[in-house]
């Protein structure tokens, strides 16, 4: 990953994603790798590493990379999708995630996924990951929520995770990436 640079050669702790990496090579799944997601101290090693994930992991979620939730007090990983499909779809989106078994914090941080399409917010949903914690090194697919779209409506749908109002470090998190699933039915 590279860093954003500013002005007089320094680079920002925040990582900006690259839109680039989306892969929607499949028909109803979007895979957005963590490269592409902006992620709050994302480029400050003090609070996430990125790292490979290993071949078994790679077969089993389909990403390759993932950031390492090392600890933070503020939680902000956004993403920024473009979207025009064939036919009248709705999405649900899924956010790849293990607990190591040294996670802390996340019994007392309530979490907020957030979904905005065409500029309003559309879905929001509060929950505490402790239950997910609990079983750590597997993977889960976290749900983030929902939106639909209609047939050749091209869209701008954002997404994100947010824990900015408790005091509690949270930390032991591995982000493998987000998938978009078309809905059926």
């Amino acid at each position: 990953m590279t860093h954003e640079q500013r002005e007089g050669g320094y680079s920002s702790p925040h990582w900006k994603g690259d839109g680039s990496t989306l892969d929607q090579s499949f028909s109803g799944l979007i895979k957005v790798p963590v490269k592409a997601l902006d992620i709050t101290w994302g480029n400050d090693t003090r609070f996430w590493q990125q790292i490979d994930l290993t071949d078994h992991d790679t077969q089993e979620i389909g990403f390759k990379e993932g950031m390492l939730l090392l600890q933070v007090n503020w939680i902000e990983v956004k993403g920024n999708l473009n979207i025009t499909p064939t036919e009248d779809t709705k999405y649900e989106i899924y956010y790849m995630v293990k607990f190591r078994v040294d996670a802390f914090g996340w019994h007392s941080a309530p979490i907020k996924f957030k979904v905005r399409h065409k500029g309003e917010e559309t879905h929001s949903n509060i929950m505490i990951l402790e239950s997910y914690r609990e079983k750590h090194d597997v993977w889960h697919e976290i749900p983030g929520g929902e939106f639909s779209v209609a047939s050749k409506d091209p869209v701008n749908v954002e997404f994100g995770i947010f824990e900015v109002d408790s005091d509690w470090w949270k930390g032991g998190m591995v982000l493998g990436g987000v998938k978009i699933k078309a809905k059926s039915g």
